[in-house]
């Protein structure tokens, strides 16, 4: 059958959509049931295929990537347009532990009070389905995709994606495209939409002290070493009270925000009281607020403290001196910032400082990428929200977590919108989408398609 264009109404479209909302429910609830943490490579095998299947139930061409680590999907559709369009997703997991911290089993999703709960239901798995969905609608109301479509979907995005890399080196003729949607996205603290044009580097480390063979007597403590205290004294010469980062040099590369990120973030509402309410703190770190506020989120590196873990930990006492210690830490890096080169100066502190007995015992990371402001695709974006949310969207410049978008920068601008809200607790217990987010997102890709029509 010829398909037909239905210009800038989309009516069958959107129609479609509303028509079988539960059906495209129904393949999230069946994509989150995998329990895929990558961590522990659990169902990795299965929900690649599953996902492959997703792909080619829209007519995508898929080839399985079989790499070192899980395999990456990726899946193309020539319509003969003259842009393309590339999404990038993950289909793993983090872990769901703690299990007792759940209203209802993670990977048994259920709906409840307007929300689909579930691990993997914000982080990604919901937004593969709403992209997948929105191709959909246009196939089965005959309608013609003005532009190709590219899917890379990988498995390892929550530790790191230590494998895209070479995946990209051997596949670049693929990576190129002339816009993208990146993996996640939400609706703000009032429900209001939010684009993110960029992702905060990482450099992540573990760091680790060994001063006996065993734990001794904390008897001993007037003349045994302590690997605890080693540690702690490290850890502190790295940041000091009022948040600033010790490191010489650390913040050498770090440019300010420019006038037209200053222009974007002026009109966002970060909401602080809310954000506060919802996490039950006092105050932001050194009682940051406003512009002063909103610079630190946008365009401050951070050194950040994950775990400790040493000595005795279990329920009442066990007097000893702890023989190791380990610790694990995260920097936030912005744009300019090098994580071999941070990685490099943390040594030279800690050997600066006296502590050339604390090793680095691994570590990993990447630089942050950005797309312009200015970019036409994001006045695309911004056209796709008004029509399908019926409101403006808030773009941010960049996003304060991490991920591989730097793998993608050279190649296609990316914008990160998603289906998840300020509530949707993703890495947390009762992880879960509002089902209207998710209606409204199948039709927000949808209507960036159309748009794209005439770029």
């Amino acid at each position: 059958m010829q398909k037909k264009r239905l210009g800038l109404d989309m009516k069958e479209v959107m129609s479609y959509i509303d028509e079988h909302l539960n059906t495209a429910i129904e393949d999230v609830i069946r994509l989150c049931r995998f329990a895929t943490v990558a961590a522990k490579k659990q169902d990795i095998v299965e929900t690649a295929d599953a996902v492959e299947g997703l792909l080619e139930s829209v007519g995508l061409e898929t080839v399985v990537h079989e790499i070192q680590g899980s395999p990456v999907i990726t899946g193309w559709m020539d319509n003969g347009g003259s842009r393309t369009l590339m999404f990038y997703d993950h289909y793993d997991v983090q872990p769901a532990e703690p299990f007792d911290l759940w209203d209802s089993p993670p990977f048994e999703p259920e709906i409840r009070n307007g929300r689909i709960y579930g691990r993997g239901t914000c982080d990604n798995k919901g937004d593969i389905v709403s992209r997948v969905w929105a191709l959909k609608a246009f196939l089965e109301t005959n309608t013609d995709i003005p532009v190709n479509i590219k899917f890379i979907v990988e498995g390892e995005e929550e530790i790191s994606s230590p494998n895209l890399p070479a995946f990209v080196e051997n596949n670049e003729d693929f990576m190129h495209a002339d816009a993208g949607i990146w993996e996640f996205g939400a609706s703000d603290v009032t429900g209001i939409q939010e684009a993110w044009l960029g992702l905060k580097g990482l450099l992540y480390v573990q760091l680790e002290v060994e001063k006996m063979n065993l734990d001794g007597h904390s008897g001993y403590a007037c003349i045994f070493p302590s690997a605890a205290y080693r540690l702690v004294w490290a850890l502190d010469s790295l940041k000091a009270v009022d948040g600033s980062i010790k490191i010489d040099g650390f913040h050498t590369d770090v440019k300010p925000l420019s006038e037209a990120d200053k222009k974007a973030i002026e009109k966002i509402d970060l909401h602080e009281d809310r954000i506060k309410e919802f996490y039950g703190m006092n105050e932001f770190m050194n009682g940051l607020t406003g512009d002063a506020l909103k610079e630190a989120f946008y365009n401050a590196p951070t050194c950040n403290i994950c775990g400790i873990k040493t000595g005795y930990q279990d329920e009442g006492s066990k007097t000893v001196i702890p023989a190791r210690a380990l610790a694990k830490l995260d920097f936030r890096l912005v744009v300019n910032q090098d994580p071999d080169d941070i990685l490099k100066k943390l040594r030279k502190h800690l050997d600066k400082h006296g502590f050339s007995d604390v090793k680095i015992a691994w570590h990993e990371g990447y630089p942050a990428a950005r797309t312009p402001i200015d970019h036409p695709f994001v006045e695309i974006v911004k056209r796709a929200n008004v029509r399908s949310h019926g409101h403006a969207i808030h773009i941010h410049p960049t996003n304060p977590g991490s991920g591989p978008l730097y793998l993608f920068d050279r190649y296609v601008p990316m914008v990160s919108i998603g289906v998840a809200d300020f509530y949707s607790r993703a890495h947390a217990p009762n992880e879960s989408i509002l089902v209207e987010n998710f209606h409204l997102g199948m039709k927000r890709i949808a209507v960036i398609i159309d748009e794209m029509r005439n770029w």
